[in-house]
C-alpha cells in the first residue's frame, strides 16, 4: 500500500535516526524506496532509490550509518508497494522534473483510477514509467507551469494548489508529498485512506524510541537546541506524540514551520464541530443555534455537512426528524482523534 515520509526543517539535518525507523516499513512494501533531498540548501534535488526492498537495502543501510554525507532542510521518501508498473527504477518514487531553475519532486500513496487520463491533461511534462503516480505528477507540473510559476508562492496560489489536488483526489485514493526546494507540500486523501500524520521536533529535545524498532537515541545529544521543523509520516515512526492529518487536510511547511493549513470543511463548521465535541453532553439543533447566536436554517445546513461527512450523528434515542430543532448530536467516535486535531489548530 505505500508508505510516505517528509521532513521539513529550519536548518539542514541529517536524515539517520528517522530514514532508519521508515525503511522497516520496507518489510511490507517491498517493491522500490526512494528518497529526495535538496543538498546545500539549494534548488537542485538529489534523488536516490532503488527497485528493491528498503530494509534489505544496502544503499539505504549506507544512509542510515553515515549521517554527514546526507543534510538537508527537506526530504521526501517513500516504500513501495506496487498497484500498477512493474518494480523497476522508472517506477520508483520520489519523481522529479524541473522548471523554471528549479527541481521539482514528488512523491504519492494510492491508486488512481476511471478517466483521469482523459481529464487530467499533460503538456510539456511526461512520464518515463508506467505508474499513475508519475503521470498525476506530470499533470501537477503543467498546472504549476501555467497557474503558479508567474506569481509568487503565496495564500493564493496555496489556494489554487490544495483544489488542484481536491480534484485529483476525486479519481481515487491520493495522498503526496510535493516540493519545490523551498517548501514542503502535503496532502491527506478525502477518504482518510491509509494515514498521514506529523509531529513537531524542538527543543528541549528528549529519549526518542522507534516504533518499529527497539531503538532508541537521546535527541539532545543528536541536535543542537535551535533546530526545529516537522516530520509527515503515513503511520508515526516514534512514540512522540504525532498528530494525524484530517480527511482532505494541506498542510505546507517552510523553514520548520507551517505556513499554510487547510482543512475540507469551512470555518462556521469548524465552529460548529468544535461546540459539539466541547460540550461533554449531546447537542441539539436549537441550542447551537442559540449558543452561536446562528439562524436555525444556517445551523442545520451545516450540521447536514458534517453528519453527510462522518464527523457527527444523531443520537439514537431522538424521536424527532434529523433536522428538527429538538433533534440531539455528538462526535462519531471512531473520528474523535481526527476532530482533536482538527480544532486544536483551529
Amino acid at each position: 500500500m505505500c508508505e510516505l515520509l517528509g521532513m521539513n526543517f529550519n536548518e539542514p539535518i541529517s536524515p539517520t535516526f528517522t530514514f532508519r525507523g521508515f525503511t522497516k516499513r520496507g518489510d511490507f512494501n517491498p517493491d522500490g524506496w526512494g528518497i529526495a533531498l535538496y543538498p546545500n540548501g539549494g534548488l537542485a534535488v538529489q534523488i536516490i532509490k532503488e527497485p528493491v526492498n528498503a530494509y534489505t537495502s544496502r544503499l539505504a543501510n549506507y544512509i542510515i550509518n553515515t549521517s554527514g554525507n546526507f543534510t538537508s532542510k527537506i526530504y521526501i521518501s517513500h516504500v513501495r508497494q506496487k498497484s500498477r508498473g512493474e518494480s523497476v527504477y522508472r517506477n520508483t518514487h520520489p519523481f522529479s522534473r524541473e522548471l523554471n531553475g528549479r527541481d521539482y519532486c514528488f512523491a504519492h500513496n494510492g491508486t488512481l483510477t476511471g478517466s483521469y487520463k482523459y481529464d487530467l491533461l499533460l503538456g510539456m511534462f511526461n512520464p518515463i514509467g508506467e505508474t499513475d503516480s508519475e503521470y498525476v505528477f506530470c499533470h501537477i507540473m503543467e498546472f504549476v507551469k501555467n497557474r503558479i510559476i508567474n506569481r509568487s508562492w503565496d495564500q493564493s496560489s496555496f489556494s489554487l494548489l490544495y483544489e488542484k489536488f481536491r480534484e485529483i483526489n476525486a479519481y481515487g485514493k491520493f495522498n503526496c508529498l510535493f516540493s519545490d526546494g523551498e517548501h514542503l507540500f502535503c496532502y491527506h486523501d478525502k477518504c482518510g485512506y491509509n494515514g498521514l500524520h506529523y509531529v513537531r521536533r524542538v527543543a528541549p529535545f528528549t529519549k526518542v524510541k522507534l516504533a518499529d524498532e527497539d531503538f532508541e537515541i537521546d535527541l539532545k545529544e543528536e541536535k543542537k537546541p535551535e533546530q526545529a521543523g516537522y516530520i509527515v509520516a503515513t503511520r508515526p515512526l516514534t512514540n512522540e506524540n504525532w498528530i494525524g492529518f484530517a480527511r482532505g487536510q494541506f498542510v505546507v511547511f517552510k523553514d520548520g514551520k507551517i505556513i499554510y493549513n487547510k482543512y475540507p470543511i469551512g470555518e462556521t463548521e469548524l465552529r460548529i464541530l468544535k461546540a459539539i465535541r466541547t460540550t461533554p453532553h449531546k447537542v441539539s439543533i436549537e441550542y447551537l443555534s442559540s449558543f452561536m447566536n446562528l439562524p436555525y436554517s444556517t445551523v442545520v445546513e451545516y450540521i447536514k455537512n458534517l453528519r453527510d461527512n462522518g464527523y457527527i450523528k444523531q443520537d439514537s434515542t431522538d424521536m424527532v426528524d434529523p433536522l428538527d430543532k429538538n433533534a440531539n448530536y455528538y462526535t462519531v467516535k471512531e473520528r474523535r482523534d481526527e476532530i482533536d486535531s482538527i480544532i486544536k489548530n483551529f
